[in-house]
């Protein structure tokens, strides 16, 4: 992701403009204490926490190929003359499905697997081979591991600066509205992107090649089974954009408009229907406070701390790190877009 000064500068001034109930010293030194805690189990459980990712990339595998070979025959029947309405309507459901489990999968695969390398613990040869496994599955996705996972591990040593690679604090909604330009994800209408470099490395080729192959074959499949039309449109209308939507959505709310600052810069947005979405199911980014106050422990220990922080925090910090049930995201969105078209515009 391109760092642009300017945004920086809007940042730092918005910032100064604001007030905001930022966490105590004594609420972080609790949470970090609680995390310690929890990085200490996992790493005395290795089998358990190695299980639960292997439980996890086999579930999104599994559902994968049911959204798209079985889901569909809930409205079309294969071999049949299915009308078009029935056959756009499996498409919908069952290639947003599947840009969403891989959009899940890429989450898991870049995270917390290639930035982070927690995936699979240990040192002998099975361990070392899962977690070079897990971290290069996002290439399914078309995702970029090696340059995700470099400026990831820059934003976090170096938040909140402009050596922070993915600076996100004040983003232009201009870049943002770009990434709805049809086939985004590949093409460079925008350098709002995180999962890919802008040029064709060889890694990136690697991923290209990779992702072509998964989706080809299932291609094949579908047309096979349920006809052209329903494999055309699952593959080449919803699978490209509908993941890569909802990954630009969470990059573009998690951070923007919050202090500079690791312990403060980051939202929340929970276990609940919204955050499952926009952050790309529970062992995506549903806490990212959490993973920034805390970022050695795995996703699944980043839920149960979310629910540790929720509860020391007072009702004033609630509302600015965290979502209101069910309306919290949408107005959370257009509370973003309204202050930064206010912010970006108004007299110097």
């Amino acid at each position: 992701m391109e760092f642009r000064a300017e945004e920086l500068t809007f940042a730092r001034q918005y910032v100064a403009s604001r007030e905001f109930e930022r966490l105590s010293d004594a609420q972080v030194t609790t949470i970090v204490a609680r995390g310690r805690e929890l990085h200490r189990w996992f790493k005395a459980h290795p089998y358990v926490h190695n299980t639960i990712n292997a439980a996890v990339i086999v579930f999104v595998f599994v559902a994968d190929y049911l959204a798209l070979m079985q889901l569909p025959g809930l409205f079309i029947a294969p071999g049949q003359d299915n009308s078009l309405g029935r056959v756009l309507l499996a498409s919908a459901l069952a290639g947003s499905l599947h840009s969403y489990l891989l959009y899940t999968l890429s989450s898991l695969s870049l995270h917390e697997a290639a930035a982070h390398k927690i995936v699979f613990l240990g040192t002998g040869a099975l361990a070392r081979f899962g977690q070079k496994i897990a971290a290069n599955l996002c290439r399914l996705a078309a995702s970029e591991p090696d340059y995700y996972s470099r400026d990831h591990m820059a934003h976090h040593a170096k938040f909140g600066t402009e050596d922070d690679a993915e600076f996100l604090n004040f983003v232009f909604p201009r870049r943002y509205y770009l990434t709805f330009l049809p086939l985004a994800a590949f093409i460079n209408f925008t350098d709002f992107i995180a999962h890919r470099p802008p040029t064709y490395t060889r890694s990136r080729i690697i991923s290209a090649i990779s992702s072509t192959a998964y989706s080809g074959l299932y291609l094949f499949l579908t047309w096979q089974v349920w006809g052209p039309v329903f494999a055309l449109v699952t593959m080449f209308v919803f699978l490209p954009h509908v993941g890569f939507y909802l990954d630009r959505l969470r990059q573009f709310t998690e951070h923007n408009l919050m202090p500079l600052e690791n312990k403060n810069g980051s939202r929340s947005f929970g276990v609940g229907f919204w955050g499952l979405l926009v952050g790309g199911g529970p062992w995506g980014s549903p806490c990212h406070l959490e993973h920034h106050l805390v970022p050695s422990i795995p996703w699944y220990q980043q839920l149960y701390l979310h629910g540790f922080v929720k509860r020391i925090m007072t009702p004033r910090q609630r509302e600015q790190f965290m979502l209101t049930p069910v309306v919290g995201f949408p107005l959370l969105w257009w509370r973003l877009v309204r202050e930064l078209h206010a912010f970006e515009l108004r007299p110097r």
